[in-house]
């Protein structure tokens, strides 16, 4: 119970919309992330993919993206001494720019479900287009073949207007390494 009410106040001070990091994503980015793993590292991933215009085929040049997940443990580890945005979406995260043909890559490592099975393996995605001071979010890139991705997960996530889809296959290349392809399109 005191863990559950200590969890409530520090929850009223998180700020809102869950996207502002994406505000303060550092100067000369490049199209390609790579997050640092931390000691509990799980298995490496790459995904790699193309942000387009809302008509699905444009590609959209410049687009800043924000992603953090959580790691093997399924927690957003936070380092010593969490502040700002770290307190919240933790030390695995970043940001990058797609590059003139809409494209990115991002290296990280696979993250795992909340503790408890309350929520399945994702990454949450958030853009900034070019020129702009609003940021958006994107549906959370799951994993095919996650058990916890069901109707009930759907049912509470719709909601919010996300709609159901398998998910991201992850395949090991030749290195060992988990890969994937997630597009995103941008919202209209």
């Amino acid at each position: 119970m005191v863990a559950l009410l200590a969890f409530a106040l520090v929850a009223q001070n998180r700020p809102e919309p869950d996207w502002l990091p994406v505000l303060d994503a550092p100067r000369n980015l490049t199209h390609v992330l790579e997050i640092a793993p931390p000691a509990h590292a799980g298995p490496k991933l790459e995904v790699r993919g193309t942000v387009t215009q809302a008509d699905g085929k444009t590609p959209a040049a410049g687009v800043t993206l924000y992603f953090h997940h959580t790691d093997a443990r399924g927690l957003y580890p936070s380092g010593e001494s969490p502040s700002g945005w770290t307190r919240w979406h933790g030390t695995l995260r970043g940001w990058l720019k797609t590059n003139a043909k809409g494209q990115y890559v991002l290296r990280t490592t696979r993250p795992a479900p909340y503790p408890g099975g309350t929520e399945p393996a994702h990454i949450h995605a958030y853009g900034l287009a070019s020129g702009s001071r609003t940021g958006f979010y994107f549906a959370d890139i799951l994993f095919e073949g996650d058990p916890l991705v069901n109707r009930a997960y759907w049912d509470r996530v719709g909601r919010f207007g996300t709609r159901p889809y398998a998910g991201m296959q992850v395949r090991k290349d030749a290195n060992g390494v988990l890969a994937g392809r997630w597009d995103f399109k941008m919202p209209r």
